[in-house]
């Protein structure tokens, strides 16, 4: 590890937003944290490359957003995700590839980093994203072209495992990445069950649960 004036270098964080956010959201939510912990570690954010249309979004006001859409009226901010359910049973999603892409581009530019944080207050893409950059990291996946060496950790809230079958093998393997992964028990986005699955596939894996989401 590179040290200056003695002192030992600060963490780099690939912090990775949730769905229908961004990285603005992301780093207001944490702004506590990354002050907090200002002279140890430091956070790099950055935008899912999808931006996603209004039937792609959760949420009770789907239809408002669609009809606003189909009258000419802008949303009032570009929705973003690392990817979107095209079918849920079986699951197909559309756009990973591209977020693999990017993430790639990110690594090469922006890296190296030392670990990746996927969190958003119940919302579930971002520690699936975390997870899915960590197996591809340790396996060294052709599809993540980045000369990036594997994370040293991986905090991941409210994750589960992809089932569309084009993206289980990432998981046919323990992963060596050590983890945190964080959930609620009465987590009514996400199973708890499906985030316990997850942390089941790292090798080196801690958790931490709440009774909230």
């Amino acid at each position: 590890m590179v040290v200056t004036t003695g002192e030992q270098a600060k963490l780099r964080i690939l912090c990775l937003h949730g769905y229908e956010q961004d990285s603005s959201i992301f780093r207001t939510k944490l702004r506590q944290h990354i002050a907090g912990l200002a002279d140890v570690a430091e956070f790099v954010f950055v935008d899912a490359p999808n931006v996603l249309q209004p039937y792609d979004i959760d949420g009770m006001d789907n239809l408002k957003r669609a009809a606003a859409v189909r009258s000419g009226e802008s949303l009032d901010r570009t929705i973003r995700g690392w990817y979107w359910l095209k079918s849920a049973a079986p699951e197909q999603v559309c756009g990973l590839e591209t977020s693999v892409e990017f993430l790639a581009s990110v690594l090469r530019d922006n890296g190296p980093f030392d670990g990746v944080l996927g969190f958003s207050q119940g919302k579930f893409v971002c520690g699936l994203m975390a997870a899915v950059l960590c197996a591809m990291l340790e396996n060294r996946d052709s599809a993540l072209d980045s000369g990036h060496p594997e994370l040293k950790f991986a905090i991941i809230a409210s994750g589960y495992k992809l089932d569309d079958s084009r993206w289980t093998y990432l998981y046919e393997q323990p992963l060596r990445t050590p983890s945190l992964h964080m959930y609620g028990v009465l987590d009514t986005m996400i199973h708890v069950s499906k985030s316990i699955d997850l942390r089941r596939a790292f090798a080196h894996s801690v958790e931490l649960s709440t009774l909230g989401a």
